[in-house]
């Protein structure tokens, strides 16, 4: 298994660390001990080349050369003097940045409900809308109570890390195609001792379900699960098409094909009564609701209810196991 992971890491490294590395020479920026002035010539060259969220990537990449954590308007202040060493890994970064990476990559740590979590290419980046996922779950759920539930898709770990965090009493499964992920994900949970309360392990869940694969049934299952249709897959920003994994995002022809996977299994693992949560497209639920509704009879699941993102977009279905 570590021979793979190294092997992957070194296939990723020299695929896109070479995108990096053939940007513009340092040379071309002045480097100056005088923060401002090195801020307002990325802050221009970032403008001019329409990389997103200019200033919200200076002040991350600032953060990240100093060592803090609180970011916010970082890059706004005047007072601040770099040392050589700082100006040059500052102008590292910011080439990284040019070239598309996506800053939670560059920094190699975000934020995830107050949770810090470890960030590395080419996993996944949990998005913010789905901490409302997490919020759903947990007004369902108790903290005193004794749960077990199963995570399909954990990337580096945010959603199962977060429920484990709110709920003390709760263990979880969490599974993924990708090696990274899973490695990702326990690294993220022993960081945050959490491991204790997780079991990590890869597997792809579109293939034949088998009873030994889980081994026992869960209160509720969640994920995230890939559901871009493959014809828009070319239409997504380049710091995703580039960088991330693209089998997190691929859901087949209609973005259902690993949903309907997640079903599968819920309807074989899934408690009575137990509860599915899922991130969707936001065309998916009515979809969804009437898959369910044909399939009643094999998979007895019931839709219950689609639940509105920080966005407005109904993204987030709730199912029941339904006898």
């Amino acid at each position: 298994m570590l021979h793979s992971l190294l092997k992957y890491r070194s296939l990723w490294s020299s695929k896109y660390l070479g995108v990096v590395l053939s940007v513009r020479h340092y040379s071309n920026l002045k480097k100056s001990s005088n923060a401002v002035e090195l801020l307002e010539s990325w802050r221009q060259k970032f403008t001019e080349l329409q990389i997103p969220e200019v200033k919200s990537s200076l002040d991350n990449i600032l953060g990240c050369v100093l060592k803090r954590r609180k970011v916010y308007g970082l890059s706004e202040r005047r007072d601040l003097i770099l040392t050589q060493e700082e100006v040059n890994e500052f102008n590292r970064l910011c080439h990284c940045r040019e070239a598309r990476m996506p800053i939670q990559y560059i920094v190699g740590e975000w934020e995830f409900r107050d949770l810090h979590l470890k960030m590395q290419p080419p996993v996944f980046i949990p998005r913010p809308e789905t901490e409302g996922l997490v919020e759903l779950i947990l007004k369902k759920n108790k903290s005193t109570e004794f749960v077990r539930f199963l995570e399909i898709g954990c990337g580096s770990g945010a959603v199962s890390l977060a429920l484990l965090s709110a709920l003390p009493n709760a263990k979880c499964k969490a599974v993924d195609q990708s090696s990274m992920a899973c490695f990702l994900t326990l690294k993220n949970a022993i960081s945050l001792k959490l491991s204790d309360r997780i079991s990590v392990s890869q597997h792809k869940v579109t293939d034949e379900i088998k009873d030994e694969d889980f081994c026992e049934k869960f209160d509720f299952i969640v994920s995230n699960p890939p559901y871009v249709p493959t014809r828009d897959l070319l239409k997504i920003d380049p710091e995703i098409r580039l960088y991330e994994d693209l089998r997190a995002l691929d859901g087949g022809e209609d973005g259902l094909n690993v949903i309907k996977s997640i079903l599968r299994v819920a309807s074989k693992f899934l408690k009575d009564n137990g509860t599915i949560w899922l991130e969707v497209d936001s065309s998916h639920p009515q979809v969804i609701e009437e898959y369910l509704n044909i399939h009643h009879k094999t998979l007895q699941l019931k839709f219950l209810s689609s639940h509105r993102d920080i966005f407005d977009k109904e993204r987030f279905i709730e199912i029941r196991r339904d006898l």
